[in-house]
């Protein structure tokens, strides 16, 4: 059974399910600009976040409705538990940063089942992780959603180790620059955009979808290295520089 994935923005996804949205991974807070007073929202039944202590990974008011909230920090520390599709949620207790500005804000990844497959989000992971930390994601981590951006988070070579150890099939990039979104300079969060980390992964073969979707399972790469899946984040779209929200 295929199962859809879609950026939305910043760490944001959400993944459909015969043909409904379904789970919306770590919504972030919404915005406004001076064109427009529309505010983004989406359907899902499940939210999940990596902490609740962040409106960049935890701002459930942007799900319409009253889903189900899974924190995963708390499956993480074991306050409770949490399974989806009848598999239990993989998680890993992580923090931010050391020396985050903001203070190291504890927060979890998580991978559950979906379709068969087994889609791994890495929350707000400041640092990277070590085979041993890595182990509750072995044989757990088909689709990869990895934070791209560099700023207070894993620098690329590091994530080239982690991606030894994980051995995703697909890459999805996620938490990188998209103005307004984490845009580049400090005012934006001084995050690179998804082109250094593609030329940084040069030998890896990239699928750039155009569109905001993507169907999985896809092809698989045939050469022991992971496909990089480039998708087009729906909630902030420039049109004529204009900001559009196009999330369905």
């Amino acid at each position: 059974m295929s199962v859809e994935l879609e950026f939305v923005g910043h760490a944001c996804l959400r993944l459909w399910e015969n043909g409904k949205p379904t789970i919306v991974m770590d919504p972030f807070s919404p915005w406004k600009t001076e064109l427009t007073e529309d505010v983004l929202q989406l359907d899902a039944d499940t939210v999940i976040v990596s902490s609740l202590t962040d409106p960049a990974h935890d701002y459930v008011d942007l799900v319409n409705g009253n889903p189900k909230v899974i924190n995963a920090l708390d499956v993480s520390t074991g306050k409770t538990e949490a399974t989806i599709n009848g598999q239990p949620l993989a998680t890993i207790t992580a923090a931010e940063i050391p020396d985050h500005p903001e203070g190291t804000d504890d927060n979890a990844l998580y991978s559950f089942m979906a379709g068969g497959l087994w889609f791994a989000h890495m929350g707000d992971l400041g640092f990277v992780l070590d085979e041993q930390q890595l182990a509750p994601w072995a044989g757990k981590c088909d689709v990869l959603m990895t934070i791209t951006g560099q700023k207070y988070t894993p620098k690329f070579h590091e994530l080239d180790a982690m991606f030894e150890i994980l051995k995703p099939k697909w890459i999805v990039p996620m938490h990188y620059a998209i103005p307004p979104l984490g845009g580049e300079g400090e005012a934006g969060g001084g995050m690179t955009p998804v082109d250094q980390f593609l030329n940084h992964r040069s030998e890896d073969p990239v699928l750039l979808v155009r569109d905001q979707k993507v169907s999985f399972p896809l092809p698989e790469s045939g050469n022991g290295r992971p496909t990089i899946v480039v998708l087009e984040p729906c909630g902030y779209k420039a049109t004529g520089g204009i900001p559009q929200f196009v999330c369905n």
